[in-house]
């Protein structure tokens, strides 16, 4: 076998083996109903900060635990612990990414993605026309 074949081949396992790791750990995105369905699988859930309760995060005691209540996409409010320091934005954002798995009641957060307000909505721009 020629030497490029072998570095081809190569090549190409390595490709299949980056597809396969790439299907297999991206996470399923789900509401709160079908998280508790599946207890402690690692899936991803899209929702709203529930405002009505309070935010829970003391670093004294422990900062990598932030503690609050998520609404998903069906309207179910959920508790949330999030196990790291509490995100800069959180209170301001319009919306919650959430990666981790629903054990022991509550969904177990491991990472976090925010969408916050854009400093370019038509309610917040500076009008520079009038001047």
């Amino acid at each position: 076998m020629k030497r490029s074949h072998i570095v081809l081949l190569i090549l190409v396992a390595l490709l299949v083996g980056l597809l396969v790791f790439t299907y297999s750990s991206s996470n399923q995105s789900v509401t709160f109903s079908q998280a508790i369905d599946k207890p402690g699988v690692e899936v991803t859930i899209n929702g709203t900060l529930y405002k009505e309760e309070p935010v829970l995060y003391n670093p004294e005691e422990n900062a990598s635990l932030t503690s609050f209540f998520m609404v998903d996409s069906e309207g179910q409010t959920m508790q949330i612990y999030l196990h790291m320091a509490q995100p800069q934005g959180l209170l301001q954002s319009e919306s919650i990414v959430l990666d981790g798995a629903y054990k022991d009641s509550a969904f177990h957060a491991t990472d976090m993605l925010l969408k916050c307000p854009s400093k370019y909505n038509s309610d917040n721009h500076l009008i520079a026309d009038s001047e």
